[in-house]
């Protein structure tokens, strides 16, 4: 943090005045700036900030805002630490931890007084001078949580589709100890949040892989014992049977003594207890003669808006695209469509991952219809879920309108 401190130019005092906050920053804004970068960037304590804070309260706002006069705190340690519940020493040791990082000038009278009257206390100058190292550090920060985000999303994806096929291969009679080793190898959605970015970046491309090739095996054994394609199921089909729902817990149920894996951030599962299928069991009766849907990845594909295709293209490099193709894809549209993590989470927490990524392909691929034309995609997700959560969400005619309006542009 010396070298940040470094970096800022000298000024005169006299000719240039003193440096002021950004135009549209005020005093609480620079401070909320300060409590937001100051752990990352200056690596300072939660009581180094909270000290920091309490006197940058004191100045006048119009000081912060004035060329001609310094932001100051003339209140004694002593006053400090009363304020801060603290004793002085702890603020002694504060003080000459900020001004050594460069965030405040501290100047006092021979026996250490301080007083307004003879210019002797604590200047925040130098934290305004810092100000754009701020900012920029902000917006760094917040690039990476919203990376981060998206990789957590993404691996929510491999996660869902991979427990998906190991119950699908374990059906088949397919030993799949190997892959269920690598898969309990995952860290779970709460460390997520905690591993270096380098570690989650190769954590989500690993697997990415193993979901793939996990995949391909399932297509190749599916061949082998039916003689026919996973990509061979119809787009829409009627059905008098009962849906049968599939609950993201399930790998945990079928998987004798593993235990079941429970996460709760993001958009990650969070268990049976929270599992739709319940919900589908209470209402099995209103399913009966219900459309139940099969969309492979080619025909999702078809559906996608022409910027989706463009992701799920650079994802599959001209070969035939899968669900899991097109769901990845589709996740990795989220920030693009403004779509933030909380609104997608909660599609995710009321319809299911599976039904989340349909709503997303009909979101998206709206912006594209004249008569809809959807401006916000974040708030027209929003009322999908909201729908859905009411039980008035008509996917399926969503699904067959969105249909018909990509065969009438192909014609």
């Amino acid at each position: 943090m010396h070298s940040i401190a470094a970096r800022i130019e000298r000024y005169d005092h006299h000719t240039e005045g003193f440096p002021t906050l950004p135009n549209g920053m005020e005093r609480d804004g620079f401070i909320r700036l300060f409590e937001n970068v100051a752990a990352t960037m200056f690596n300072l304590t939660d009581a180094e900030i909270s000290t920091f804070v309490r006197m940058a309260e004191d100045p006048r706002p119009s000081d912060w805002k004035s060329p001609d006069r310094e932001p100051c705190c003339y209140r004694r340690q002593g006053e400090i630490a009363a304020r801060r519940t603290k004793s002085r020493y702890s603020i002694a040791r504060h003080e000459k931890r900020l001004a050594a990082i460069g965030l405040i000038d501290k100047r006092t009278m021979a026996h250490g007084g301080r007083s307004g009257y003879d210019g002797c206390g604590v200047f925040f100058t130098p934290a305004i001078a810092l100000v754009p190292a701020m900012l920029a550090h902000q917006q760094h920060q917040d690039a990476l949580h919203r990376e981060r985000n998206l990789l957590c999303n993404t691996r929510s994806i491999h996660k869902g589709h991979l427990k998906a096929a190991i119950n699908d291969l374990a059906d088949l009679g397919v030993d799949t100890s190997q892959i269920e080793a690598e898969y309990d190898a995952w860290p779970d959605a709460r460390k997520l949040r905690r591993i270096e970015m380098t570690d989650l970046r190769q954590h989500v491309e690993d697997a990415d892989l193993l979901t793939r090739q996990t995949l391909i095996l399932l297509e190749k054994t599916q061949n082998m014992q039916h003689g026919s394609s996973i990509d061979a199921a119809p787009f829409i089909q009627d059905t008098t049977q009962d849906f049968n729902p599939v609950c993201n817990a399930s790998v945990a149920k079928r998987r004798a003594g593993k235990p079941a894996h429970s996460e709760s951030i993001g958009s990650e599962p969070i268990g049976p207890e929270n599992c739709r299928e319940k919900d589908d069991e209470r209402s099995s009766d209103a399913r009966k003669g219900e459309i139940r849907l099969k969309l492979s990845g080619p025909i999702l594909y078809g559906l996608a808006s022409p910027d989706m295709q463009l992701y799920i293209d650079a994802r599959t490099n001209g070969r035939q695209p899968t669900e899991h193709d097109v769901s990845a894809a589709a996740v990795q549209m989220l920030p693009e469509l403004g779509i933030n993590q909380t609104a997608w989470r909660d599609a995710c927490e009321v319809m299911g991952h599976n039904d989340a990524l349909l709503a997303l392909i009909i979101t998206d691929a709206n912006r594209f219809t004249p008569e809809i034309r959807v401006q916000n995609p974040g708030g027209y997700l929003r009322g999908m879920t909201s729908a859905a959560r009411n039980g008035t969400l008509n996917l399926v005619g969503s699904l067959k309108a969105l249909a018909e309006r990509k065969d009438q542009q192909n014609r």
